[in-house]
């Protein structure tokens, strides 16, 4: 795919991008729609997102019983029952799904339930989150393509689990949303845990379906038996929402995009501060709809902890960027799709620029121009290196492998992408 604009696109300053339409959260949609089963009653959910990891859970919760309706571009969820598969279930690479899924079944599932997926979803990190699901009498027998689970012989009524989240924020959050349907107040504890924001978004969400959790510095309360069905509009997507962003930074133009939920607890909303802090300007123009307008006066300076699926979007913006840039926080991103922070550094190659990897958390990048003979860009099957890709473009050109991974999370993305760019 050419990432090179037509000769008749002139990206000069002061010109507007066309508006942006951003598709619904990822993060949320998932949530929401587990929220959903988990409550007694019918739960509707509106604007959630259209794509494989949310397709793979909706897909999932009708093979564990739960009838799934979606009328007009709605959904609606008969929820409250406990899970019982009858055949195996496909995950996809959607590794929500399978962090969010799991402990809900390890824990009240009628039966053994068969998992399988993409490989790269079971290589990723799972231990700590079967560390004590097995403690509380679950099974977990993996394979060359994926994994029995086997229930716990009782269900338990509450937990009481200290948690090794250093790795992913999700084992926590899929324990959370498990002990939310349990009977009796459950608590979690840790002593550390990645990307900590997501538990502030899983939070929002326990308390929109009823659930008053508490997450305080290292511990979550959670009241047992109290989830209710919603009506709910799920948000836009912060993370699909990046590269647009940043293609107004780049580009010196400005552009307007929605619908965004400024009170929304991901972490991705970061990137307002870190744009304004390179010296974009960002404001709001309605209540859901941001203004961004670059160019960018500085390199980057961030850090990514609470928000790292911002950094191959933002190592792509460094490599366009006026002077060097420092992205830190980045030690999961080695454990998502891909190992990002390698293919990341390898972008700001492609682009022109050098990146420096310090340890499994910081990069350093220095801007330069790129070669016009540059093999094309291999995203690694991971649909953020893809988008950081298209960013990269705008102003280098070249070609782009695999271009249809970013049906992952945006299956509209380079229709969007074309039509902000007038093209």
């Amino acid at each position: 795919m050419h990432l090179s604009l037509p000769e008749d696109t002139h990206l000069g300053p002061g010109e507007a991008l066309r508006p942006v339409r951003i598709p619904g959260s990822k993060s949320a949609t998932n949530r929401a729609l587990l929220l959903a089963a988990l409550a007694p009653g019918t739960s509707h959910l509106r604007g959630g997102l259209e794509a494989e990891d949310t397709h793979w859970m909706r897909q999932a919760l009708q093979g564990l019983g739960f009838p799934l309706h979606e009328p007009g571009g709605s959904w609606r969820i008969e929820g409250g029952r406990r899970p019982r598969a009858q055949t195996p279930l496909w995950l996809g690479a959607s590794g929500t799904t399978l962090r969010f899924l799991l402990p809900w079944l390890a824990l009240v599932a009628e039966r053994p339930v068969r998992l399988e997926g993409d490989p790269r979803l079971f290589e990723r990190p799972l231990g700590a989150l079967l560390d004590p699901l097995q403690a509380l009498g679950a099974g977990w027998f993996p394979d060359a393509t994926g994994a029995w689970l086997h229930p716990a012989p009782v269900p338990p009524r509450r937990l009481d689990l200290r948690v090794d989240a250093r790795l992913s924020s999700q084992f926590l959050s899929g324990l959370a949303l498990a002990a939310a349907a349990l009977p009796e107040p459950s608590r979690l504890t840790w002593s550390e845990a990645a990307s900590p924001s997501y538990l502030g978004l899983t939070t929002q969400w326990l308390r929109r379906f009823g659930c008053e959790a508490v997450l305080e510095p290292g511990q979550w309360q959670i009241p047992g038996g109290t989830l209710v069905s919603r009506d709910l509009e799920l948000p836009g997507d912060w993370s699909g929402a990046a590269a647009f962003l940043a293609a107004a930074a780049a580009t010196g133009r400005s552009l307007r995009l929605g619908p965004l939920d400024p009170d929304d607890a991901q972490g991705d909303r970061a990137m307002m501060a870190i744009l304004a802090a390179a010296g974009c300007a960002i404001r709001w123009v309605e209540p859901q709809v941001l203004e961004v307008s670059g160019p960018l006066r500085r390199g980057l300076d961030a850090d990514l902890t609470d928000c790292p699926d911002l950094g191959p979007v933002l190592a792509a913006l460094a490599a366009l960027a006026p002077g060097p840039s420092e992205l830190r926080g980045l030690h999961t991103l080695p454990l998502k799709e891909c190992d990002r922070l390698d293919a990341s550094a390898d972008l700001v190659s492609w682009l022109g620029g050098q990146a420096e990897v310090i340890g499994d958390h910081t990069l350093r990048i220095a801007p330069g121009p790129a070669s016009p003979t540059r093999a094309p860009f291999h995203p690694r099957n991971d649909h953020r290196m893809a988008f950081a890709a298209a960013l990269g473009g705008l102003r280098w050109g070249g070609e782009l492998q695999d271009p249809q991974c970013v049906a992952k999370t945006f299956p509209d993305f380079w229709a969007v992408w074309r039509g902000m760019l007038g093209c």
